[in-house]
């Protein structure tokens, strides 16, 4: 039920996703501790088919708009994707925090709103959190890189 189809019985599997649509994915992850009271619509969204799980993903403070709107029906970015699930996950970059040997992008400038949430997502990382710091992680360790593909073969060869 994470992920749904249309209502025409199409799913869609080329299309690019909407904000509104990460927003629902993300949403049907919350527990029945959040509850949609209607209130707290960006100025785009109350009539919009996703506002519910808009407003239930926003509770949880992993999506934010734009000033006062949310833009549901713009394309997603990675980088917006990578913010998102990087709050999912309770992950909190900082770049005062990160290790100057992780991998850095030529197209992800350190001024950059996404700068943080990129290098987080793509740097395989052990960490740290100091009481003092909250739930911001101080890297403490550039990892190997793991290979998934390996990985996936051994765990469906196990389980044949």
């Amino acid at each position: 039920g994470i992920l749904t189809g249309y209502e025409d019985g199409s799913f869609k599997p080329n299309a690019s996703i909407t904000r509104a649509e990460f927003a629902a994915v993300a949403a049907r992850f919350l527990d029945d501790s959040y509850v949609d009271d209607g209130k707290g619509d960006f100025s785009d969204t109350a009539d919009h088919w996703a506002a519910s799980y808009i407003r239930l993903a926003a509770k949880a403070g992993w999506v934010r708009g734009d000033g006062n709107k949310f833009r549901p029906n713009d394309p997603i970015t990675r980088a917006e994707v990578m913010t998102i699930v990087n709050r999912m996950l309770d992950r909190v970059p900082d770049a005062d925090h990160m290790l100057e040997t992780m991998k850095k992008w030529v197209d992800n400038p350190e001024d950059a709103w996404y700068y943080e949430a990129v290098q987080e997502a793509t740097n395989e990382h052990a960490y740290e959190r100091d009481a003092d710091l909250g739930v911001i992680e101080t890297w403490t360790e550039i990892l190997e890189v793991r290979d998934w593909k390996a990985l996936e073969e051994s765990w469906a060869n196990a389980n044949t």
